[in-house]
Order: structure tokens, then C-alpha cells, then sequence
């Protein structure tokens, strides 16, 4: 089995500047929350035609559930490449019987003020 991890946090690298960023990456910044799983995550990306790349960064070695890992998120938004650092989370496996599976959902995005959307 696959594993899981949820966001802990976006960053930029230390030499980007937020202002050099293109609107829709700072779009699907704004968009994401934490505790959204990986998969979420890449879709949303997908969704705003990012073509997203999600792997292991260099740092993170083999972390335990519960751990928090460095990730490289490059998006490619036309000709121009932008890369992010996911700090991921990985979920501990719980095994659970059929009809507790069905119940669960995937994370939810937090209910947002709609005052504070231009702060991004």
C-alpha cells in the first residue's frame, strides 16, 4: 500500500522572491490547505494547468509516520518553471474494516472569510 501524507506547509526557496511568482501559482497557493493529502494536492495543481512534479527532496530521508519530510513541487506554468517546498506529513497506516473505510472522507478546505481574500 501507497503511503499517505497531508500538507504541513508551502515555501519558496530562499532565492524567489513572492512577487516573481505568476498569478495562477499564487492562485493555487491561496487554495491550499493544511492537512490536504498529497493526491489533493497534485489535483488542484492539475486543475489550474500547472503540470505538476512532486518528489523526495535531497534532505528527506525515509521519515517515520507522523514525521514531517521536505518535498521539491515543480510547477511548469507555460515556458516558465517554479519551484515550491511541500512539507509533507506522513500518515500513519490505520487498518480498518469495510465499512469504516467507506465513511472516510478526504480533508476538507477551512471555511474562509470572503473579506480576507485579497490578502494573498
Amino acid at each position: 500500500m501507497a503511503d499517505a501524507f497531508e500538507l504541513v506547509a508551502l515555501a519558496l526557496p530562499g532565492d524567489t522572491a513572492p512577487e516573481s511568482l505568476p498569478a495562477t501559482v499564487r492562485q493555487f497557493v491561496a487554495e491550499c490547505w493544511p492537512g490536504m493529502s498529497r493526491g489533493q494536492l497534485v489535483a488542484r495543481a492539475r486543475r489550474h494547468a500547472l503540470r505538476p512534479s512532486l518528489r523526495a527532496g535531497r534532505l528527506c530521508g525515509a521519515s517515520a509516520p507522523g514525521e514531517v519530510g521536505l518535498f521539491a513541487l515543480t510547477l511548469t506554468v507555460g515556458a516558465q518553471v517554479v519551484s515550491l517546498i511541500a512539507h509533507l506529513r506522513r500518515v500513519p497506516q490505520r487498518r480498518a474494516s469495510a465499512r469504516n473505510r467507506k465513511a472516510t472522507t478526504a480533508a476538507r478546505p477551512p471555511v474562509r472569510d470572503p473579506r480576507q481574500a485579497s490578502l494573498f
